[in-house]
């Protein structure tokens, strides 16, 4: 960053140590590579960086030799006169360092130093930025320096792929791509604000729009807008240039103008939200869809590791066209639109005290409003509603489970679930079961064994029907006592198969169903027994199962108190908060709450009273509810 002071000279404010270092490297390289002479030294020899109020250092750039004195055969300056030369230690230093790098490079026979200087000379960019010269440079120094941020992975890679589109394009995509890098606003909010678009430019000119359902029959899709040519249009709209003259002449128009503008334009609405994964991630999943889409080997499928964005990119392999860049970007902003609206959110809202998932839907209106002249001014207002539509609120619950069971940074299941949003047109009910069937497919099968990478990627090739033949037995599965050996996904799968037949299941059972109507999914990973593994002495003559059973189930290797009848997926909290109370202690705890802790808890906390034979039945309903689920999946 740069400042042109009162005596015809440039002030660095920003970026100091950064030119010192390439000045230093470039001046070694320069007895190789002379024309780099020319980037360190003026015609009259005086060096191209100067420091105002370090007489001793700039004497040392133009004149090294005045230091010769100071400093010994191996380029280190001499003990004990560190004081008297302290501001040329830093560049001393710096050089002898350069030097020692470099000659290690020439050790290497691959290594060209000439080829090296000249690729520096004409390969290196500097970027600056004049800064107005009345400007507190002091103050504008320690701004840019106390900003705490560096260029992400994420800004390079926007910057590298860029670049392969001509410049008069490039403007385009690059707001498609700032607008799609902030997950934690709505895309339509995102590209309108950062576009300078209007409301008008991405849902035309309706009438009166209320998309109850909007996600499953949208009468206005924003992935159908031609987003290139608007946004060209829009950039062409506001080069126009109005005369000073016109602009004197229609004052009163312009102000109009603007506060019609805001008035018809500043109307949306939407609770705080926050996406599920951050952006290099979304940026992963898309680019392996993008994979997908261009048949790459599964073997060359792109892993979902934000710290290897770049290298997984690899632009000059995989986008060394234009085409390609635009191709990726088209797909950024259309997989943008179906996360936001087929995908959960952290959403925040004034009336709850956590935050919660749920997806929103876009709802739309036009309203027109009689001005005292008897002019008419068109409202349109935008704004993210709740969704009343039941496979919606399905969709909300599976994909809780799947992130709250699956990789928290990587949720690999997006992969697939994006490709088909993209690539096929379905109705809510064909979405809510499309992710059904992937699911099981991809966390509940005997034959999708191999990495989640890998996994997530080939299913797309797959007949998933045809793989739904190779579900986990539930039957012997969920028999086979393994107590905290089960993993959370199991307790998950159920708690969504429980609340999706909830309306049939409060009934059977006499439950409430306005609680599980209002039951969300949270982060659990503490699996606790109903009936307590290690009872308190004083709770010893409370049965579980009779001692003569128990010894004939141990003699198989079973252990009933594991059994999946008697266990339930917690909080840590909430299972510390039961410890080895006995059960009618813990029902006692538990029916006293306002929330319900597990829907599976629910069901067992029902019974007056809890022992092995209560235990089997239990996991027995559970058994034939996760089967018949998996059997409507085949049929349905």
């Amino acid at each position: 960053m740069l400042s042109n002071n009162s005596s015809n000279q440039i002030d660095l404010v920003d970026g100091q140590q950064r030119f010192t270092t390439l000045w230093l490297i470039c001046d070694f390289l320069s007895s190789i590579e002379p024309i780099l002479k020319s980037f360190t030294y003026t015609a009259n020899n005086e060096p191209r960086i100067y420091f105002s109020i370090r007489d001793k250092a700039q004497l040392f750039l133009k004149d090294k030799s005045s230091f010769n004195e100071f400093i010994n055969e191996n380029g280190q300056i001499l003990k004990g006169v560190e004081n008297e030369v302290s501001e040329i230690i830093p560049l001393v230093e710096g050089q002898q360092l350069i030097k020692e790098i470099l000659t290690e490079f020439q050790k290497d026979k691959d290594f060209n130093i000439a080829l090296f200087s000249k690729f520096i000379f004409n390969k290196i960019n500097l970027t600056y930025t004049f800064i107005p010269g009345k400007s507190d440079m002091n103050r504008v120094f320690e701004a840019m320096n106390n900003r705490g941020k560096q260029l992400e992975h994420h800004e390079l890679l926007k910057s590298r792929m860029l670049k392969k589109i001509d410049s008069n394009e490039r403007l385009a995509y690059s707001l498609i791509w700032d607008a799609c890098s902030n997950m934690n606003v709505y895309i339509e909010k995102s590209i309108k604000d950062i576009a300078n678009l209007s409301w008008k430019n991405l849902y035309g000119d309706v009438s009166i729009v209320y998309e109850d359902d909007t996600i499953s029959d949208s009468k206005i899709e924003l992935e159908n807008i031609d987003i290139i040519k608007l946004l060209k249009e829009n950039q062409a709209d506001e080069k126009e240039e109005m005369s000073l003259k016109s602009i004197l002449d229609n004052q009163e128009k312009i102000a109009s103008d603007t506060i019609n503008k805001n008035l018809n334009e500043s109307d949306y609405l939407s609770k705080s939200v926050r996406s599920i994964i951050n952006f290099p991630t979304f940026l992963l999943h898309v680019l392996r869809v993008y994979q997908l889409k261009k048949n790459y080997d599964v073997n060359n499928a792109a892993e979902v590791i934000e710290k290897k964005l770049l290298t997984a990119f690899d632009i000059s392999s995989n986008f060394d066209s234009s085409d390609n860049v635009k191709d990726f970007i088209i797909l950024l902003w259309k997989s943008r639109i179906y996360f936001d609206k087929y995908v959960i959110k952290w959403v925040n809202s004034s009336e709850e005290k956590e935050e919660f998932h749920e997806i929103e839907g876009i709802q739309i209106s036009k309203s027109i409003i009689k001005n005292k002249d008897g002019s008419t001014n068109d409202t349109i207002s935008v704004q993210r509603v709740e969704v009343s539509d039941e496979n919606i609120k399905c969709l909300v619950k599976l994909q809780g489970m799947l992130y709250h069971s699956q990789e928290m940074t990587t949720q690999y299941w997006i992969t697939p679930f994006l490709y088909y949003l993209v690539h096929e047109k379905l109705t809510n009910k064909e979405i809510l079961r499309k992710l059904e069937i992937l699911d099981s497919v991809l966390f509940y099968s005997t034959k999708n064994i191999n990495k989640l990478k890998e996994r997530t990627f080939s299913v797309i090739n797959q007949n998933l029907l045809e793989e739904l033949n190779y579900m986990v037995k539930t039957n012997e599965y969920l028999s086979q006592f393994m107590g905290t050996g089960y993993p959370n996904y199991i307790f998950y799968k159920l708690e969504y198969i429980l609340w999706k037949n909830r309306e049939d299941i409060c009934r059977i059972y006499n439950l409430d169903l306005d609680k599980w109507n209002k039951f969300r999914l949270t982060a659990k990973n503490s699996v606790e027994h109903i009936f307590p593994q290690n009872q308190k002495l004083e709770n010893k003559h409370i049965e579980y199962i009779s001692l003569e059973e128990l010894e004939r189930l141990v003699l198989e290797g079973k252990h009933p108190i594991d059994d999946f009848g008697n266990l339930v997926l917690l909080s840590p909290g909430m299972n510390s908060e039961y410890s080895n109370m006995p059960y009618k202690q813990k029902k006692g705890k538990y029916d006293s709450k306002t929330e319900i802790d597990s829907l599976k808890s629910d069901l067992i906390f029902k019974n007056t009273d809890w022992d092995w034979k209560l235990a089997v039945k239990h996991r027995n309903e559970m058994i034939d509810l996760i089967e018949n689920y998996l059997e409507k999946l085949k049929t349905n």
